[in-house]
């Protein structure tokens, strides 16, 4: 990116009409991530909702499969944020730090190649792109790009509500798993 990134520019780029986004995404999230995941999610508290807020608004299934390479460096680049915005947050650590072990869960979308996982447990969050082995997950979650996205904005809660929300996994997990991502959605949202 030949123009400095700033709050202004991530601005611009959010704003930019689908065809110029799809050009510009790749390349941009590795620029966030050289500057500083946690440095630029200062400066701009919501941007990782804001980039779902995107991709639902473009069709999410259809500009990730069109664009593969964006699924891989967006999870990268939100677990990333969401690791960092944990480890500050005293509410979220402490969930974090009551967790008695660390619970693994692979996030896979039905539709598109998002696709990716978060560790929880001993007062850290982290995670990345990618699927954890079947033999290595305690819980997966799976169902259309969109679902996915909703769950990690908060906007789809835990439960029957959605059928379109498939899980794999114990389902003790999911009173674990449950105020973590409620606590990630607020931190993704900038709250």
């Amino acid at each position: 990116m030949s123009e400095e990134l700033t709050d202004k520019r991530i601005e611009e780029i959010l704003r930019m009409c689908t065809k110029e986004l799809k050009e510009v995404l790749p390349h941009t999230l590795d620029e966030i991530r050289r500057y500083g995941t946690a440095k630029m999610l200062k400066k701009v508290p919501d941007l990782l909702s804001r980039l779902i807020g995107r991709f639902i608004e473009m069709d999410a299934a259809k500009f990730l499969s069109e664009v593969p390479e964006v699924s891989d460096r967006f999870m990268d680049l939100l677990w990333e944020g969401a690791g960092s915005l944990a480890a500050t947050n005293e509410g979220l650590r402490s969930a974090l730090e009551r967790t008695t072990r660390e619970i693994k869960v692979n996030l896979e979308a039905s539709d598109s190649p998002f696709r990716g996982h978060f560790i929880m447990g001993q007062g850290r969050l982290s995670g990345g792109s990618g699927l954890l082995h079947y033999r290595e997950e305690d819980y997966r979650f799976m169902g259309p790009t969109e679902v996915l996205m909703g769950l990690l904005t908060g906007e789809l809660p835990l439960g029957l509500s959605n059928l379109r929300l498939q899980t794999a996994g114990h389902s003790g997990f999911v009173g674990l798993i449950a105020p973590i991502l409620q606590g990630v959605s607020k931190l993704i949202k900038g709250r």
